[in-house]
C-alpha cells in the first residue's frame, strides 16, 4: 500500500458510497485509475466489505452488552458456532486474560439479553456488561503520516 491507497482507503471510509469520479476528485487520479486500485485492495482483502451502519437502537435493539465468558478453549469451535448462528451477537472475540471470549450483543430487553446468557452457561462462566453509552463506536484506520 502506498499513500495513495491510504487516502483512497480514508475516502471510502468517509463515503463508501461516492462514484470512482468523485474518489478520482478527491486524490487525485481518474475513476478508471481508481476502480483498478480499489479491486486490487478488495482482491488483496485490505477492502473486506461493505456495511451500511445501522442505529441499533431506531432499529428496536435498544440495549447493548458485552458478555465475557470464562470457557475451556477446546471449547471455541462449538461457541463459533453458537455465536455464527446467534443474529444477536455482533461480535465474537477470543482475548487473552481471565475470560477467553468476549461477544457483543444487541437486545430488545433484559428477558432477550437473559436468553442469550442463558444460551452460553454450558459453555462456562459469564460476565455481563450492559453498555450505557458509547461515545465512539466506529473510527477509520487512520492516513497518510500516521503510520
Amino acid at each position: 500500500m502506498d499513500d495513495l491507497d491510504l487516502e483512497l482507503l480514508s475516502a471510502l471510509q468517509d463515503d463508501a458510497r461516492a462514484t470512482y469520479a468523485e474518489l478520482g476528485r478527491q486524490v487525485g487520479l481518474s475513476a478508471p485509475a481508481i476502480a483498478e486500485r480499489v479491486r486490487r485492495l478488495e482482491a488483496s482483502g485490505i477492502i473486506s466489505g461493505y456495511h451500511a451502519e445501522v442505529n441499533l437502537k431506531k432499529a428496536g435493539y435498544g440495549i447493548v452488552a458485552f458478555v465475557r465468558l470464562t470457557s475451556p478453549s477446546d471449547l471455541a469451535p462449538q461457541l463459533e458456532r453458537l455465536a455464527s448462528d446467534t443474529p444477536e451477537v455482533l461480535e465474537f472475540h477470543r482475548v487473552t486474560g481471565t475470560e477467553g471470549f468476549v461477544l457483543k450483543v444487541a437486545v430488545t430487553s433484559i428477558e432477550h439479553l437473559e436468553r442469550i446468557v442463558v444460551r452460553l452457561l454450558p459453555y462456562g462462566n459469564t460476565t455481563t456488561s450492559i453498555v450505557l453509552s458509547s461515545p465512539v463506536t466506529w473510527r477509520k484506520i487512520g492516513v497518510v503520516g500516521s503510520r
